[in-house]
């Protein structure tokens, strides 16, 4: 019997049938009854609260409008006095006293109305007005004890700026006019009553302000009366904190038009903690702002359309239950923010109740699951010890063969899996030394490739040379060299770069047989050309029948390589030209030149080129076709007219650092896609004088 099917048959066995048939089921079942019976318990208790909520909202919103409706009767009683005396003569005896002296004796305010002028006018230009106004003092003080602290002022606007207030007070303040308020143009465009919502301008109070036009018996506005009542006094006092606790909100909001769109404004607010019953205002109404704008949305909606509405906000990234109740005839109203936190507060508790004893009872069943958990395993420990004993063996040779020993081997027991693994396990000892083997050989290839290549090049005067190779596997078929030699006309030197065809340890050999012969046939001065006959000759009698080729750029730097003495001499073996970049007329050149690869054909006479040399500034390049024929991961070639362009970015560095950004901006262009070829490049450049 296969291992799989005696493991499957002792799990189906010990631990399917307990777990799955009461374990399962009675957590499932459990768990459901639970969690449903304190989501309803939850829901029940949440619209319980908003009911509650809605309903000590509302009965706010008609203790409002009952004083609202008392202010309003106020004020037509005001404003019919004031229309009367505004048409009469004015009293001649009559006192009148301006604001200035308030501010001099405070006591006046308890049983005198003030005057405020408007700017430019004198007392002599209000004093007729004021008589006339002075017959309302009566029924300014009769208001004042009816209405008691519900009234904050009462006051009448004449058309020409001046404010009759009472009680009587100091000066307003600077660039004061009452015609520029809102209640004052609001009850002339509306030419009827007016509700507003406003800071008082004498006190800073938030304020509720009804005002009313005052048209004389031939229609002519006579002016506007007003009566203030504190907010504080016209919302009746109900500390919901005791009711739901700390964090409950009343905030005065309006809409006004954003660049976005409708914004909430708050125009005032009050936390109802003990001991702090005062309305906070604002110095400018501020919008309210949330990470979850549709609650806001919601909340305009409701403002601009006079709606009450029960609405879930966050605000400052605290959750919050709001109760709306617009106000009567202006487009503002109340809304009372209670923390979700409190309003869930009961039915978190039942919920947390029904879900600890759903939890016990879960806890019974767990501890009745673990036990059939603990028999089952121990009853599978012993069971498939006989089992596994296979693999521990196995695992022992593993472990022998990781730390070094290759003759490890594992035994063979049974037919099953664990048999044919460890078969197959010994047959891969012996393959794995094996590869050990070749590795070991292709690194000591690499090691003997790269002390192939030279470490650095002659110092010539005038010139920097710089070269490097990159393999694209252990070893390659790239080289270059460096052949010092003294001719009799000065200084020379030597460079050579070549590619064999392929890349591996194959191409690394050519490679080197190409150097030997190449260094083996120097002596007496031979020519470019006659050399690379000469090697060509050797090298065809060892790739007659290989196919394989060598290409080859070799490069005669004669005395010194610098204009106008020295010169550059040249033979191609099929290789790239060189390439020479003049920043000075930002040209590229090619130094050409006829030739086939080395090992082709035994008897070809190669031909030698000649320019002269390098003036300052100018840069030569001699590379392998593995840096155009590089290839991005999108199969992109990188091509001469990137490398072109690379050299032109850093021509006006050093010969080394032209090397490395060159095999940056190759390295770059690839992007970590597979390197396909080796890479070479020598770099000579003529230093300024």
């Amino acid at each position: 019997m296969r291992i799989r099917t005696k493991l499957l048959c002792i799990l189906l066995a010990l631990v399917l049938p307990p777990l799955v048939a009461v374990s399962f089921y009675a957590l499932h079942e459990a768990k459901l009854l639970g969690h449903e019976l304190a989501h309803r318990a939850a829901r029940s208790y949440k619209q319980s609260a908003e009911r509650e909520l809605a309903l000590m909202v509302e009965l706010i919103g008609e203790d409002l409008n009952d004083n609202r409706q008392m202010l309003q009767i106020s004020l037509a009683f005001l404003a019919q006095e004031a229309g009367r005396v505004l048409e009469e003569t004015p009293d001649a005896n009559a006192v009148v006293h301006f604001s200035e002296e308030f501010d001099a004796d405070a006591a006046l305010s308890s049983k005198a109305a003030s005057i405020n002028l408007p700017a430019g006018f004198t007392r002599q230009q209000g004093l007729a007005d004021g008589r006339r106004l002075s017959r309302l003092l009566p029924t300014l003080a009769t208001l004042g004890r009816k209405l008691d602290d519900s009234m904050l002022w009462a006051y009448v606007a004449l058309p020409n700026g001046l404010l009759y207030t009472f009680p009587g007070h100091g000066r307003m303040p600077e660039g004061y006019d009452p015609r520029s308020r809102p209640w004052y143009r609001e009850a002339l465009a509306r030419q009827g009553d007016v509700w507003s919502i406003l800071v008082d301008a004498a006190t800073g109070q938030l304020t509720a302000t009804a005002s009313t036009p005052i048209y004389g018996k031939d229609g002519a506005l006579l002016g506007v009366a007003g009566i203030d009542a504190p907010l504080a006094f016209m919302l009746p006092e109900s500390d919901l904190s005791r009711r739901w606790g700390e964090g409950v909100r009343a905030v005065i909001v309006h809409t006004r038009q954003g660049s976005a769109g409708p914004e909430v404004m708050e125009l005032g607010s009050r936390e109802f903690l003990a001991g702090s019953d005062a309305w906070k205002t604002p110095v400018v109404p501020t919008p309210l702002s949330s990470s979850e704008p549709a609650g806001l949305s919601r909340l305009a909606a409701a403002i601009d359309a006079k709606h009450p509405d029960l609405i879930d906000l966050v605000l400052n990234e605290k959750h919050y239950l709001a109760a709306f109740k617009p106000f009567p005839s202006t487009p503002a109203g109340l809304l009372v923010l209670v923390p979700k936190e409190a309003v869930l507060r009961q039915a978190d508790s039942a919920e947390s109740a029904i879900l600890a004893r759903t939890w016990s009872m879960t806890a019974v069943v767990a501890a009745f699951a673990l036990l059939a958990v603990a028999a089952a395993v121990v009853l599978a420990f012993f069971g498939a010890r006989a089992v596994t004993r296979p693999i521990t063996a196995l695992c022992g040779a593993a472990g022998r063969l990781a730390e070094g020993d290759l003759s490890a081997r594992a035994p063979v027991a049974g037919r099953d899996e664990l048999g044919e693994l460890a078969e197959t396990f010994n047959a891969m000892a012996p393959k794995l030394a094996e590869r050990l083997r070749l590795k070991q050989d292709m690194l000591l290839a690499m090691e003997v490739q790269q002390n192939l290549l030279p470490k650095a090049p002659a110092v010539l005067p005038g010139l920097e040379i710089a070269g490097g190779t990159f393999f694209c596997d252990e070893t390659g078929g790239d080289f270059f060299d460096y052949l010092e030699f003294t001719p009799q006309d000065g200084a020379g030197y030597d460079v050579a770069i070549g590619d064999a065809t392929g890349h591996g340890i194959a191409a690394a050999l050519f490679m080197a047989t190409g150097r030997a012969l190449l260094r083996g046939g120097r002596g007496g001065e031979v020519s470019p050309a006659a050399l690379l006959t000469q090697v060509n000759a050797l090298l065809c009698q060892d790739t007659a029948d290989s196919g394989r080729f060598l290409t080859l750029y070799f490069l005669r730097i004669e005395a010194g390589g610098l204009a106008p003495g020295g010169t550059l001499r040249w033979a191609r073996a099929g290789h790239d030209p060189a390439v020479l970049y003049d920043p000075e007329t930002d040209a590229f050149e090619e130094l050409l030149g006829p030739g086939l690869p080395l090992g082709v054909l035994p008897d070809y006479v190669y031909e030698e080129q000649s320019c002269p040399g390098l003036v300052p500034g100018q840069v030569l390049a001699l590379g392998t076709d593995g840096i155009w024929e590089a290839r991005s991961p999108s199969g992109e070639m990188y091509g001469k007219e990137r490398f072109r362009q690379a050299l032109r970015r850093s021509a006006g560095l050093p010969a080394g650092e032209i090397l490395a950004a060159a095999h940056k901006d190759v390295a770059d262009f690839q992007a970590g896609a597979p390197r396909d070829d080796d890479i070479t490049l020598v770099v000579i450049k003529a230093t300024p004088a």
